[in-house]
Order: structure tokens, then C-alpha cells, then sequence
């Protein structure tokens, strides 16, 4: 019995759950041949290699090397559908497949050549994204962790040393800034070589406002439902803040968090006892509580530096959140930019407008 909750494509869904399950039986050589056969009378389900690949795998693991074969090279050759508005109820992506599949291949020493064709596709995907999911970067451990220990001695030039780079692993350096600026890698052996560069720093101003699917922005109200100033809190002052979530596509999993300044603490709405409540609060508030109610809200987090919810976006349909916060600490304080990704999509994303300096008196 397969239950599947929600997908665009309930075949493409079934097969792939049918060849997963196919694969770990197999392992324990527990899965009857006949139904494997079966499952691949239904190959032209297929949205993407990966479940042909770990059915190929399964096919030729339980004796039926002819069909396992033709599996594998079909795999090779059937991408995944680029299309991300349609859901294969999987949370996976080209780059997530990649990663599996190319990992699945060494596993079973299959395929050395087109290893080598999927490793460096993979590797222009994983560096093309700024973002991975949780699916994906586990899916790129596992790809790490079956290829690190393959046999392979390189050489190097780098700018920041005279002496010449070799090794039959991976190897870190730490650079400056001016070692970065100059920086040159050359090839000097016959091996593949593969670079990566990490850079961490802090930024000297607050970054722009960007949205991609995804967009967010934030109003800071009065008790009283009016625009209030943030340069002009005393301590004890109440402050209600607005987030106003759209986005041009559905987004079932967004994540929307806005991080406090250290001159705020949450006011926490859950608690019964709390010294302020919204449900208080003047008839616009009442109407941004109205409309909060209307939105699909999964979670909710007042937490000690943050306001977090997961909630989901429908398609232009906005989405309405409030808490309320008060000012305890005098002081100037940076404000923090809200924020909203998607879970399982991370290059939907926003971040919103800058605030000005939080200004908290005695």
C-alpha cells in the first residue's frame, strides 16, 4: 500500500518511491525479480535519472544484468524536470540527484567514465548555487565522502607560494586579503584539479533589499495601529511590528524569520500571563490580527532574538504577521533586515529594506 500525500505527478512519484524501495531491498537481496521487472515495464514514468539509476543498481544486484544495464544508461541520459513549480513530492532537485547519483555509481564501481562527466557537471551546479538545501548538501556529503579517497596525485602553482603544490588529497590554505586579490591557481600536473574558494567577512553597510519568488517587508506600528518611529523609544515603550510576505510563486515551506535588536525583547504571545497582548491593541491591529488568522501558519517561535514562523505563500496572496516587542535596554542599536526563504527551494529568498538605528532612552 503507497500513500502519497500531494505531487504534480503521481507516476513520476510512484516510481521513484518503487525504486528507492527497490534498491535498499536488493541490498539485503530481498527483492523478487519479477517486481523489479515490473517496475521497469513503467521506466517512461520517470522524471528524473536518479530512481532509474538505483533501479538499475537493484536489477543488476539481484542477477538481471541486461536489464540493470539499460537501466543505468537510460539514467545517464534523463534529466530532471527543470521545471521547480511542478512538485515531485521528493524535495529534490537536479543538484541533489546529481550528488546521489554520482555517488550510487562509485558505490557500486560502475561507469569510471561518466563518473568523471557527472562529477564535473555536478561541480558547475553546486558552485553556479548560493544556496543549498538541506537535501542537497547532504546529498553532496555523501558524493564527498564515496569519491575523497579515489586514488589521484596532483600538482599546482599558486601566486602565494614559490613551491609547488602536490598531493594525492584535498589540501586548505588560509589566504589574507592581499594574498586574495593576486591570487592565481595553475594546473601544473596531468590530473583534473578541482578549486574552491571560501571568503568570510563582515560588510561594511547593510546589503539592498532583494527578492527572488519570495518578497517581505516590515512596518513598525504604535499600540495604536499608527507608524512609529524607532529613533524615538523610552524604555518600557511597546512597539507592534507588521510582516507583509508575498510571492510570485506558491511556496508551501517558506520560513519567514526577523531577527531583533538588542534593544528589543519579545513580547511572548503563547504565554497567558504575558504583560502585553494583541488581543488589547486599537482596531487596526484588529484587522492585521484578522487578517493573520486567514494565512496557512504551521509554526510560530518567540524566541530570545527573533521572531520565526513557517508558513505557506500562496500565489499572490499575501501573507499577514505581527508580534510585538518592547524596548528594555537604552542605547543605539542596528536594526537587522527581515528575512524569508524556502525550505526546500533556498534560492527563493528575500531579504527586506533596511531600518534606520534603533534609539532607545531612559
Amino acid at each position: 500500500m503507497m500513500s502519497i500525500p500531494y505531487a504534480d505527478n503521481l507516476k513520476a512519484s510512484k516510481f521513484a518511491v518503487q525504486s528507492y524501495a527497490a534498491l535498499v531491498l536488493a541490498r539485503q537481496q530481498k527483492a523478487p525479480l519479477g517486481a523489479l521487472r515490473e517496475i521497469w515495464e513503467h521506466r517512461a514514468d520517470a522524471a528524473s535519472g536518479l530512481p532509474l539509476l538505483q533501479l538499475g543498481v537493484a536489477l543488476k544486484t539481484m542477477g538481471d544484468a541486461t536489464r540493470g544495464e539499460e537501466a543505468i544508461a537510460l539514467a545517464l541520459k534523463t534529466p530532471r524536470n527543470s521545471d521547480e513549480r511542478i512538485w515531485l513530492g521528493d524535495y529534490g532537485s537536479s543538484l541533489r540527484d546529481n550528488a546521489l547519483m554520482l555517488s550510487l555509481l562509485e558505490e557500486n564501481k560502475l561507469l569510471p567514465d561518466e563518473q568523471y562527466t557527472l562529477l564535473n557537471t555536478l561541480s558547475q551546479q553546486a558552485f553556479g548555487e548560493r544556496w543549498l538545501s538541506t537535501q542537497e548538501s547532504n546529498a553532496l556529503f555523501l558524493a564527498a565522502r564515496t569519491i575523497q579517497d579515489l586514488p589521484g596525485k596532483w600538482q599546482a602553482q599558486t601566486s602565494f607560494s614559490a613551491e609547488q603544490l602536490t598531493g594525492e588529497k584535498a589540501q586548505n590554505s588560509n589566504l589574507n586579503s592581499d594574498q586574495l586579490v593576486t591570487l592565481q591557481v595553475s594546473n601544473s600536473g596531468d590530473q583534473p584539479l578541482w578549486l574552491r574558494m571560501d571568503a568570510s567577512g563582515y560588510p561594511q553597510s547593510a546589503p539592498l533589499p532583494a527578492n527572488n519568488v519570495l518578497q517581505i517587508e516590515r512596518h513598525i506600528l504604535g499600540t495604536d495601529g499608527k507608524s512609529k518611529s524607532l529613533d524615538s523609544l523610552r524604555s518600557g515603550d511597546l512597539v507592534l511590528v507588521w510582516l507583509q510576505v508575498k510571492a510570485s510563486n506558491s511556496v508551501p515551506d517558506a520560513l519567514v524569520v526577523d531577527l531583533l535588536p538588542a534593544g528589543l525583547e519579545l513580547e511572548n504571545q503563547n504565554l497567558a500571563n504575558g504583560s502585553a497582548s494583541l488581543e488589547q491593541s486599537g482596531g487596526e491591529v484588529q484587522n492585521l490580527l484578522n487578517q493573520m488568522q486567514q494565512a496557512s501558519i504551521k509554526h510560530i517561535e518567540f524566541r530570545d532574538d527573533r521572531f520565526v514562523a513557517a508558513v505557506a505563500v500562496d500565489e499572490y496572496q499575501p501573507v499577514t504577521l505581527v508580534y510585538l516587542a518592547r524596548a528594555v535596554t537604552p542605547g543605539t542599536y542596528q536594526v537587522p533586515q527581515p528575512m524569508v526563504e524556502s525550505m526546500y527551494v533556498p534560492q527563493w529568498r528575500a531579504t527586506g529594506a533596511a531600518e534606520d538605528l534603533l534609539i532607545v532612552r531612559p
